[in-house]
């Protein structure tokens, strides 16, 4: 390439507006223009300085647009407009969600040289659930939506979690390890989801895992993923989806009342995962016959066909945790709190992005993203 001489060029910083001139090369053959000098200050094809996309990212992924230009500006008296901080926001959460997938791409590759020296750990989980996010009618087309119309009015997020756990309490409660939770989520199918979540685990020391745990809400796609990407693991049903369905089962197809005696002694044989019980004390209650019978022992297959992921009383023998509390929680305060205020609707892309962004703040990964590409 050949120099043309010196361009000036000015970006926003943390401390305001700095102008600076760097040196513009060309290639004569197919007219090509590079500065050198932008790429080593780290402003290639954007206006704001690493420091302000860092502020922007986090302020625009921890709460909507405009109020984190307004906060912005009276904390650090930064002058932006909101359409600003969502482009750059979007634009670094695209740049992490590449960044966390080569990470767990170079732990996938790592994994297969064996490592003696590493230490062991006890339990590794995996936890994986879905939430709704509103979307911009036009990513909604050809989405069969859960209402009576069948219009779709969100688009499903998926949502991931791997935590560890080394101890219990004095109780014999199995004890997450502090800090030990990351996140990984996306608006994708699960056959893209599954090998996401899988790395996410390789990465957090899954081969080092002497024990593996997979707690989902029990959706066929759900066992999919933990038949496919955790063959080794125990995969439990989340003890807080089961008594739901068994309340609406009741609710619906028995003459029994929810909260009453039959309810008590059903969820009782729930929580022991004396399944069979269950399902035989069930089905003596539905209607002798006809439409009714049949669409209750329809509701009663959900429990036979996970009979095995539903032994929550031996699960709590060996310490695991039954309840899929930690991905639930992600998803009211990781997705819900920043995806579902009033008068908000996605683009896919868009979401996605800030997904990606608040995984990585959540997952305590945010400031390890600037400092290896400052590197």
């Amino acid at each position: 390439m050949e120099s043309t001489g010196v361009r000036e060029k000015t970006i926003e910083t943390i401390l305001g507006p700095v102008r600076f001139a760097r040196s513009r090369y060309v290639c004569p053959s197919c007219g090509v223009v590079e500065y050198p000098g932008d790429g080593l200050l780290g402003v290639a094809g954007t206006g704001f300085s690493p420091g302000l996309r860092r502020l922007l990212t986090r302020a625009g992924s921890r709460e909507s647009f405009r109020e984190a230009a307004e906060d912005l500006q009276v904390y650090g008296a930064i002058h932006v407009d909101p359409k600003d901080v969502e482009r750059v926001a979007e634009a670094v959460g695209r740049q992490i969600d590449d960044w966390m997938v080569e990470q767990a791409s170079a732990a996938l590759l790592k994994a297969d040289v064996e490592s003696p020296g590493e230490e062991r750990i006890p339990i590794v989980y995996a936890e994986l659930d879905g939430t709704g996010a509103p979307m911009r009618k036009g990513e909604l087309e050809g989405v069969r939506g859960k209402g009576e119309d069948g219009e779709a009015k969100t688009g499903e997020v998926k949502l991931g979690c791997v935590f560890t756990q080394t101890t219990r309490d004095e109780e014999g409660r199995p004890v997450r390890d502090p800090d030990s939770t990351s996140y990984v989520g996306a608006i994708e199918p699960s056959v893209d989801f599954g090998p996401r979540l899988h790395a996410e685990a390789v990465r957090r020391g899954l081969a080092r895992a002497e024990r593996v745990v997979v707690l989902s809400d029990g959706a066929a796609y759900n066992k999919s993923i933990a038949d496919e990407y955790f063959p080794q693991a125990t995969h439990i049903v989340d003890l807080y989806h089961a008594r739901e369905r068994l309340s609406e089962l009741i609710k619906n197809w028995t003459p029994h009342a929810v909260a009453g005696p039959f309810h008590q002694q059903c969820l009782e044989l729930l929580d022991e995962g004396r399944i069979e019980e269950l399902t035989q004390r069930l089905e003596r209650e539905l209607p002798r016959k006809g439409k009714r019978r049949g669409a209750g022992l329809k509701k009663i297959k959900y429990f036979v066909k996970r009979a095995d992921q539903m032994r929550y009383g031996e699960f709590r023998r060996q310490g695991f945790f039954v309840g899929s509390g930690v991905i639930e929680a992600g998803c009211k305060t990781l997705i819900g709190k920043r995806f579902k205020n009033s008068g908000m609707f996605w683009s896919r892309k868009g979401a996605n992005a800030i997904i990606a962004a608040r995984c990585c703040l959540y997952s305590a990964r945010f400031e390890d993203f600037w400092a290896d590409i400052a590197s």
